[in-house]
């Protein structure tokens, strides 16, 4: 009996508590003048795009690195697979944005790339194959870049 006591107490408590940090008034830091909100908006699809060139360029960037591993007389398998999985969270960010403004070009991409991404994870990568892939997802990337950056 005296745990329900207890327990009432802190729920009561917590209840007080909750009610005192809430405010009446309503917070006005949410309103902004008209014009400032539609320049907020205009910066926000620059922002989006700015942001989806930058990580493809990260994406471009894991794969060249992981090209570049894969051209070494014995390429590193430890190397190759946490290229792979760095590649696989680089493209993971950017994935959605890319199948939403740029469907083609995501197709195509990932025609290559994930047979790419699932390659480096093995324990014995297929270097052969991995390097054309690279070749392949690599180039659908740059397609993708110049799409990005002229606005298509």
């Amino acid at each position: 009996m005296k745990h329900f006591y207890s327990l009432t107490f802190v729920l009561a408590l917590s209840f007080l508590l909750g009610a005192c940090g809430a405010s009446e008034s309503p917070d006005n830091s949410s309103e902004e003048p008209a014009s400032e909100q539609e320049n907020a908006e205009d910066n926000t699809g620059e922002q989006e795009e700015n942001d989806l060139s930058a990580g493809v360029d990260s994406v471009i960037q894991s794969v060249e690195e992981l090209g570049t591993n894969l051209e070494q007389d014995s390429p590193d398998i430890n190397s190759i697979n946490e290229q792979g999985e760095m590649l696989e969270e680089d493209w993971d960010q950017i994935e959605k944005d890319v199948e939403e403004q740029y469907p083609e070009r995501y197709a195509e991409t990932e025609e290559s790339l994930y047979p790419l991404i699932d390659e480096a994870k093995k324990d014995e990568p297929d270097v052969e194959k991995m390097t054309e892939w690279v070749q392949s997802t690599s180039d659908s990337l740059n397609t993708l870049k110049e799409e990005i950056d002229s606005g298509q």
